[in-house]
């Protein structure tokens, strides 16, 4: 059985609890026949650069992987954060997104998934102003 890490989406609390998300997250690990042994989500302040999960990777937990919740968790930025996918493939790491159903295993992986990643960025974008998120920002953390 393998042992992975959780990353739930705290920027996606406007659409789904973070208990549901749990859930999903636990099913995900479930198919891939393995279990969820840590969790980390990321505050309001980490969500563009993702500083959580880079912290707890730099710790080089013993996982085989990490499933977040959703791939927006890396669209919050000024742009897609590829250099963190790759880096966490590049540390033999699994990347995995519950919500879309989505693993990437490896480098030519990524390589190969790269242009629909791209392309969800872009309508998440075009759909989903950055602006839209202040009010839910500015009422779960109020210093933001």
């Amino acid at each position: 059985m393998k042992d992975y890490f959780s990353c739930p989406d705290t920027g996606f609390l406007k659409y789904v609890p973070q208990p549901i998300q749990h859930i999903v997250i636990a099913d995900k690990a479930g198919k891939l026949n393995g279990k969820i042994t840590f969790y980390a989500p990321e505050d309001f302040e980490t969500l563009a650069t993702q500083g959580v999960i880079k912290s707890k990777l730099a710790g080089r937990p013993p996982v085989s992987g990490i499933i977040f919740f959703t791939f927006k968790q890396f669209c919050y930025g000024e742009k897609l954060n590829f250099a963190l996918l790759r880096d966490i493939l590049k540390s033999g790491y699994e990347v995995h997104f519950a919500r879309e159903s989505i693993s990437i295993l490896d480098l030519p992986g990524l390589d190969a998934i790269f242009p629909m990643l791209y392309a969800t960025q872009v309508v998440q974008d075009r759909d989903e102003p950055r602006e839209s998120w202040r009010d839910v920002w500015n009422v779960l953390s109020p210093t933001a």
